[in-house]
């Protein structure tokens, strides 16, 4: 920021007095007004203003913390993972798959969106035609470095493309649109995370050939949309709080269904959220969180990006980088935000995941 030699002025002082910049300002006037080269002193009393002036710009700089890339972590996340969840363990699998509901011997307690208690048939016709593993273009990395994309604002004017499709796995939510904002948002996605009522995007436009398209079930409707929609059958039109698409261009080998499990413990141990609630009273955690949550699960580093909704007296602040919808669209969702802007708060001081962009 400048050059060096010139701004080796603070010498004239001691040490611990060269530390603070205020005193170099008051010395520097000093040693001007006995000087006879007033001309030079003018000068050199301009430098230091400059160089004071990014000093205080420094000082109040809060940066982005950094994308270490050079070492991996492993056990990094599992062992900051075990302080906030309890019982944490990376032995669920990440998605459903057509064994596990053949001679069920242990049935699932909870029903959806917690666990599959009473939707096992119409599930069985989706695993029927669905995959569920991993590919191997995961499953064989040393270490799985991981970038979350929220569909907050952060990211508008971000420029942060680049750095989330260095990446190894790019994680995406529901309907936020890739193309139109490469610069800020990236190419690459290697899944994205939705349910029936977010799917209204073109799954072939808005991601790439192989990402896997993660369906979020919340309830048995939502297997019976997906399962229609891939067999080309007569499409439910009823059980939904927004009507989904009717026409949906995607590959069963594409699909995978996210282990309920995991929404389990996004509600019950990063939100405390009992799992039988009223039915007027109802809270389930958002798609986005949830996605963190899968990402502590098989990453061995979590960033994050474009999380964040604006403070809840800003009724004009947008809440999605794509589309001018405020906060005020939310007031009837079953999402409690600030409840999870705390829980992702500790996440990043315990340094469980780190941002990207400004939470």
């Amino acid at each position: 920021m400048g050059d060096s030699k010139v701004l080796e002025i603070p010498q004239v002082t001691s040490h611990n007095e060269s530390s603070d910049p205020r005193l170099i300002l008051l010395l520097l006037i000093k040693m001007i007004n006995k000087s006879r080269g007033k001309i030079l002193g003018v000068l050199a009393l301009f430098l230091v203003m400059v160089w004071y002036s990014i000093y205080r710009e420094d000082s109040f700089y809060f940066p982005v913390q950094e994308n270490n890339k050079t070492t991996c972590p492993l056990g990094e996340v599992e062992k900051k993972a075990a302080q906030l969840i309890g019982n944490y363990t990376r032995d669920h699998p990440l998605f459903l798959q057509l064994k596990d509901y053949f001679w069920v011997k242990t049935p699932s307690l909870y029903e959806l969106p917690y666990g599959t208690k009473g939707s096992e048939d119409v599930l069985l016709h989706l695993l029927s035609i669905t995959h569920h593993s991993l590919p191997e273009s995961i499953q064989s990395l040393k270490c799985r470095r991981c970038a979350v994309v929220g569909n907050g604002p952060r990211l508008r004017n971000s420029s942060m493309g680049d750095t989330i499709n260095s990446y190894d796995v790019v994680i995406r939510l529901n309907n936020a649109p890739v193309h139109g904002y490469e610069q800020d948002v990236g190419t690459k996605t290697t899944m994205r995370l939705f349910y029936p009522e977010s799917a209204h995007f073109d799954p072939r436009a808005e991601n790439n050939p192989d990402t896997l398209l993660v369906l979020v079930p919340f309830k048995p409707s939502d297997f019976q949309w997906m399962e229609a929609i891939l067999n080309d059958k007569k499409r439910v039109r009823k059980g939904f709080w927004k009507q989904p698409p009717l026409i949906w261009d995607a590959k069963p080998e594409q699909v995978r269904v996210l282990n309920p499990y995991y929404m389990e413990v996004t509600a019950a141990k990063l939100l405390n959220l009992p799992m039988k609630q009223p039915r007027k009273v109802k809270q389930k955690p958002t798609t986005g969180l949830l996605a963190i949550t899968l990402a502590l699960h098989f990453c061995d580093l979590v960033h994050i990006a474009g999380f964040g909704y604006p403070d809840s007296a800003n009724k004009k602040q947008t809440i999605h980088y794509y589309e001018q919808i405020t906060l005020k669209s939310m007031a009837g969702s079953e999402h409690n935000v600030s409840h999870e802007a705390v829980a992702i708060k500790r996440m990043l001081e315990l340094g469980l995941v780190k941002n990207l962009t400004y939470f």
